[in-house]
């Protein structure tokens, strides 16, 4: 079988992770061609402590978000190596039609980065959508996995993603009944966001970022018009909302049987699980990752009072790092 690969075989020579990069941001270190060229970022650790020579696999939000600095800020402050890519039809990635694209596919696609730079075995950080993949990942090859780190975990169950839906048309209840009709939820409101043509497309994208952007507020102003955007940036719109949209409409290619196989494959595997969760988050509200936090005994909760959805939110950064060096010493 032949000896195993060092976890950082082929990261040596690339930019250390360090804080005093803190929020820079360069252009993709490769575009890996997988079916379509997928933009992948990696960065050496200059912590050279035993416990820090697995490197991290950043899984970004949305589905149709992308990676950026605020992702891998709290590894960079820990000195830590790690490596991310845009997902596909998200950031810098090439798009492929939707039907070509499921969870399995996202799964494959961090893999086989994974594997272009002679990584084994990693941890992985996820937040939002990318904490639904980091359950995904580490079920579905548990060898490979040996940590994770859940920011603001997604549930994309049924009743859940229809009370963010709620959440929205209550923020803006004349504006989501323009876009969608009134008490529309998530089949009928991705049904319109797949099958909107020209402006009406653009009105059902502009739609939902600004209601989504009223719900990530937690002080949730009342909106009475849509935020205005360039034309770049509703292009960009149309194109993550269509691809959240495929996803919603299949609760994001998860049964019930597979969410509860992955609890108990990652339980069983013995891996550490550390969850951190704004408690101001109503996008993903802190019950998800109080019940996540309960089906995995032994694993650690950092709840932060004042927190919200986003990265970037006060004092995310400094808690993830506490969930990430958590993980790193529990592994």
């Amino acid at each position: 079988m032949g000896l195993p690969r060092s976890p950082l075989a082929n990261l040596a020579g690339l930019p250390l992770s360090s804080a005093a990069q803190a929020k820079q941001w360069l252009p993709p270190w490769k575009q890996l061609d997988l079916g379509g060229c997928i933009a992948v970022w990696a960065e050496q650790g200059d912590d050279q402590s035993p416990a820090a020579q697995v490197p991290w696999l950043v899984l970004h939000g949305g589905p149709g978000g992308r990676t950026s600095s605020a992702h891998v800020l709290p590894l960079r402050l820990l000195g830590l190596p790690w490596f991310g890519f845009d997902q596909r039809n998200s950031g810098e990635s090439e798009d492929l039609e939707l039907q070509e694209i499921d969870t399995q596919r996202c799964l494959d696609d961090a893999l086989a980065v994974a594997d272009s730079l002679g990584i084994e075995r990693f941890h992985v950080l996820g937040g939002s959508w990318g904490g639904t993949l980091a359950i995904a990942m580490a079920a579905y090859r548990p060898e490979r996995v040996s940590g994770v780190v859940l920011r603001a975990p997604f549930l994309p169950w049924p009743a859940r993603v229809d009370a963010f839906f709620h959440d929205m048309e209550q923020a803006g209840p004349d504006l989501f009944a323009v876009a969608f009709g009134a008490g529309a939820r998530t089949q009928a409101v991705c049904q319109a966001m797949l099958s909107a043509q020209g402006e009406q497309a653009g009105l059902c994208a502009q739609t939902w970022y600004s209601l989504e952007m009223a719900v990530l507020n937690p002080a949730a102003v009342p909106v009475t018009r849509l935020l205005s955007v360039s034309d770049q940036t509703l292009m960009a719109l149309q194109r993550k909302y269509r691809l959240q949209s495929h996803f919603l409409l299949h609760d994001c290619f998860m049964s019930a049987n597979d969410w509860w196989s992955a609890f108990s494959t990652i339980q069983a595997a013995g891996m550490p699980v550390a969850l951190v969760q704004g408690q101001q988050d109503r996008v993903c509200p802190p019950a998800g990752a109080v019940l996540l936090s309960e089906m995995w005994p032994g694993s650690e909760l950092f709840l932060l009072p004042h927190g919200g959805h986003l990265p970037d939110s006060a004092g995310m950064a400094d808690a993830v790092a506490k969930a990430v060096r958590w993980v790193t010493q529990a592994a």
